[in-house]
């Protein structure tokens, strides 16, 4: 069928209004979007004109499909299996020869969704109509968008909400451009959508950051709790189960990374290091001198004082430190031993001959003297022993000298109790300086990235809409 217009030479005009009736689906996926709308045409036929008066008052009829021309409009970026999805429909012509086809249909448009600021983005995707087959010269199409207000050029009377997607604006735009001296007409309505982050918001993100902050907390616990390793290394299953949930709604492409895809990436990577920091914590916490070489001074350095300082900890008192002389209990010195011994000396020589006496009770008061001048002191002479010759003792001074050794033997033995004991407390402090760090360190990092994700996502708040230059 020819076009209905009395100059060939002229374009025919033909208005094109689309009524939106709901957004079905946003395939992130496949880069796909399926809508419910109304393709509304109108043209003007001037051979269908009549006078109502002389047909009874009929002011329009309904005409079959096939029987008038119609123009070949079509969704260029169809991605539905039949491309054309439109419902052939009847013809509605009025008395002054104005033509109505208004198909509905059920489309899938490709478009291309940019998720990366995923779940707080918005999509620009765009339903492009054109005639197949007439160029510019013959038929020109126009955008009715007579009765709607700006920013929406599709017809929302009957739209229905989506439960995910809000539908900020519906700009249209008619690009005409010149191809090889021929004249083409496309016509652009644009879909502006934005994501409710609600659902998103509940079941990923508040999750994702409890889980973060557990990871945090879990620098508190004391290095000997068992549940230390444990609440990481569930920290960081529960992150793969996020990530892999992401994946599922993204596409597998590398032009762009989702910001939450990032961020859990990230918190990943914290995780990850965390388990690693923890193992080394524990590991020095429980390091024992018996097997260990001991701490060098660098290491103490750093870790026992600049650490410490640094993060303003202070050093618990000793907890193994040496028991303080008891009260009302005077130990026996060898002084007093020697006191003893001269007056013993003195009551046995009442009994026996004075002179064998006087000679025995000198050499004992000799050897005394030479004891305890022979005696190399330390900080507490009470527990160092003299060595002297067994040939010149007497049986109290054979045993005084196991007495003495007992005693160097026993204060010998809590010397390198208490040493090891101080190195023992040295690496608790070390794992509890290097806990307190990584807290913080970690704490910082979760900041970091948090901020970083609000940042990258500059529309998270903006609720402006697109505008299309007509």
């Amino acid at each position: 069928m020819e076009r209905p217009i009395k100059n060939h030479s002229e374009a025919l005009e033909v208005k094109i209004r689309t009524i939106l009736q709901q957004v079905v689906d946003v395939d992130e996926k496949n880069q796909l979007v399926q809508i419910v709308l109304w393709v509304q045409l109108t043209w003007k036929d001037y051979k269908m004109k009549w006078d109502p008066k002389e047909y009874g008052g009929i002011i329009d009829v309904q005409l079959p499909p096939g029987t008038l021309w119609k123009p070949d409009i079509l969704l260029f970026n169809s991605a539905d299996e039949h491309f054309d999805a439109l419902f052939p429909v009847n013809f509605v012509v009025d008395y002054e020869g104005n033509v109505l086809m208004s198909p509905p249909s059920i489309v899938k448009i490709s478009c291309n969704i940019d998720l990366t600021h995923f779940p707080f983005d918005d999509q620009i995707c765009y339903l492009k109509y054109g005639s197949w087959t007439y160029t510019g010269h013959k038929v020109d199409i126009v955008v009715d968008t007579e009765g709607l207000n700006p920013p929406h050029s599709m017809d929302l009377h009957y739209y229905v909400p989506n439960g995910e997607w809000s539908l900020l604006s519906t700009p249209s735009h008619v690009d005409r451009q010149e191809f090889f001296g021929k004249k083409y007409v496309e016509v652009y309505f644009y879909l502006h959508l934005k994501r409710r982050t609600l659902y998103y918001g509940l079941n990923w993100i508040i999750p994702s950051l409890l889980i973060s902050l557990s990871n945090v907390l879990g620098f508190a616990l004391p290095p000997e709790c068992g549940e230390k390793i444990t609440v990481q290394i569930t920290n960081l299953l529960s992150v793969l189960v996020f990530l892999g949930m992401v994946s599922n709604v993204t596409p597998p492409t590398s032009e762009s990374i989702p910001v939450i895809v990032a961020f859990f990436t990230a918190s990943l990577l914290i995780l990850g290091l965390s388990v690693i920091t923890t193992t080394l914590t524990i590991t020095i916490h429980f390091r024992n001198p018996k097997t260990r070489p001991p701490m060098g001074p660098l290491l103490s350095l750093i870790f026992l004082e600049w650490l410490p300082w640094f993060l303003m900890m202070e050093r618990p008192g000793k907890k193994f430190a040496r028991p303080p002389q008891l009260q009302g209990c005077r130990c026996e010195t060898f002084e007093d031993i020697r006191e003893k011994s001269h007056r013993g000396s003195s009551i046995t020589s009442k009994n026996i001959d004075s002179k064998s006496s006087t000679e025995e009770s000198e050499r004992l008061k000799a050897s005394s003297e030479d004891l305890i001048e022979e005696t190399n002191w330390t900080e507490n002479p009470r527990y160092v022993i003299p060595q002297y010759s067994l040939d010149e003792c007497t049986p109290m001074e054979i045993s005084l000298r196991e007495i003495a050794d007992n005693l160097k033997f026993i204060r010998k033995k809590f010397e390198e109790e208490e040493a090891e004991e101080e190195e023992e407390s040295d690496w608790k402090f070390m794992a509890m300086a290097l806990d307190r760090f990584f807290l913080f360190l970690f704490t910082g990092a979760y900041i970091f990235i948090s901020l970083a994700m609000v940042i990258a996502t500059p529309r998270i708040f903006d609720q402006s809409v697109i505008t299309v230059k007509k």
